[in-house]
């Protein structure tokens, strides 16, 4: 009986250590966490070669906080506080956009490496009074008030007020706003003010929709813009990294070329930075986000010229990139110099469990639960104050777990750990049945007691 036993509970401990194999969590890497004891909350920024081991697919979601006993502990994205601001009112010079005859293509609006505004006509321009004009606000200001310029004679318009953080997507901010400038002295009428609301942008565009503008088209004319502008000191945000790569590839395309740019990893790029290479002095560079063998997506334009430093970075939407082509429309001595710049995704977690706790990164299966940390947070942040943070950790260096393993797909999708379950259970089955038959088999005890 005891040999009997002794076999069925090592398949039972079998067959549970199956069963637990079957359902461990799988990731690629893990790294270590120095968390100071005592805060009530932690902040960790995601290091560069963790992305190379987060699935893009998975949207950041196969990232986990584990405790000393491999439990996940509550986290999620850190969502920052709210940035503090101030009250600005600059003067910015308007820039005509030249008209082009109808049914030609207009002219090309761009960044140069410094932010500025240029305006290539391309196609001949035609004469009469513009209708579209732009102006920069040199940095992103919530807009409240835009004042026009004075006019020396009577004025009567309407106006659509845009605005833009990259001259490409444009927002509206003010529609059929009237312009109205009529007689002088007492009882003159002087309505050069228009109220917007909108979203930080740094440029604008003001379409004239009815009358004719009286300013200056050679720049001479200029408005007042009046709004907020964040505190970049108190910004609660990650620093920006800078990442420099190089050409991996070129080609022709037509008068043109195309240069490859492979990123160490699928970065959050928020900026692209480019020079030019011995012996070019200006180039005109659209750069592109190659999403694959036949698609990507604009990212927008880099033009440089002799004299213009090339630390002015082009603004690009906040995405995780890995591969950029850069097309100069004229051939280049060498192949321009690239640089990224991009901000860590930032993590919060709760001291829950025991430490030390470690970060554990990319999974083909695995998905971080769906904590509230929004709500939590924002209780501390009540809690704590208008200037509490979590405390932030230091992140330790990685170790391989189950490396790449944990992240392609399995040649065979056959998974052998349920028939191995089903056999270790059908053998148990049979230790008992072959058990209760031996037991049955033997005859019953007699009884001495009987004559």
């Amino acid at each position: 009986m005891r040999r009997e036993w002794r076999i069925a509970s090592f398949l039972f401990g079998l067959t549970t250590t199956v069963a637990m194999a079957a359902d461990a969590p799988k990731y690629a890497w893990a790294y270590t966490l120095d968390a100071p004891a005592g805060a009530n909350a932690y902040l960790l920024e995601l290091p560069r070669d963790a992305y190379a081991w987060a699935s893009v697919d998975a949207g950041l979601a196969d990232i986990i906080v584990v405790d000393s006993e491999n439990r996940p502990v509550a986290m999620g994205p850190y969502q920052a506080a709210a940035p503090t601001s101030h009250p600005v009112t600059l003067d910015t010079a308007l820039r005509a956009v030249p008209q082009t005859a109808v049914g030609v293509a207009g002219p090309r609006i761009q960044r140069n490496t410094n932010g500025d505004i240029v305006i290539d006509s391309g196609a001949p321009t035609v004469p009469g009074t513009p209708t579209q004009w732009l102006f920069d606000a040199r940095s992103r200001v919530s807009p409240e008030r835009l004042e026009f310029p004075a006019s020396g004679h009577d004025v009567s318009l309407t106006v659509d007020v845009d605005a833009s953080a990259d001259l490409q997507d444009w927002t509206p901010v003010a529609r059929g706003a009237s312009l109205v400038t009529l007689g002088h002295g007492e009882g003159a009428v002087d309505a050069r003010v228009v109220k917007l609301s909108g979203a930080p942008m740094r440029y604008y565009r003001v379409n004239v929709t009815k009358g004719d503008a009286p300013w200056d088209a050679n720049g001479g004319s200029s408005v007042t813009l009046s709004g907020t502008v964040e505190d970049a000191s108190a910004q609660d945000e990650a620093a920006l990294q800078w990442s420099e790569v190089s050409a991996s590839d070129s080609k022709t395309s037509g008068q043109g070329v195309d240069y490859d740019y492979d990123l160490p990893a699928a970065l959050p790029v928020s900026r692209v930075r480019a020079s030019l290479g011995g012996g070019d002095n200006v180039a005109r560079l659209d750069i592109t986000a190659v999403q694959g063998p036949m698609s990507g997506e604009s990212l927008g334009t880099i033009v440089l010229t002799p004299g213009q430093a090339a630390d002015h970075p082009l603004e690009v939407p906040v995405a995780r990139r890995q591969h950029l082509r850069v097309h100069s429309g004229t051939p280049l001595r060498e192949a321009p110099k690239l640089a990224v710049g991009w901000r860590p995704d930032r993590f919060v977690f709760l001291p829950e469990g025991k430490g030390p706790y470690r970060l554990l990164v990319g999974s083909r299966t695995e998905r971080r639960p769906n904590w509230p940390i929004a709500d939590a947070i924002a209780a501390l942040r009540t809690s704590g104050g208008a200037n509490w943070r979590p405390v932030p950790v230091t992140v330790g260096p990685g170790e391989e777990l189950e490396g790449k393993g944990a992240l392609d797909t399995p040649a065979a999708p056959f998974d052998w750990t349920r028939p191995l379950l089903w056999i270790v259970l059908l053998l148990g089955a049979a230790v008992v049945i072959g058990m209760a038959t031996s037991l049955l088999r033997k005859p019953p005890p007699s009884d001495s007691g009987e004559h």
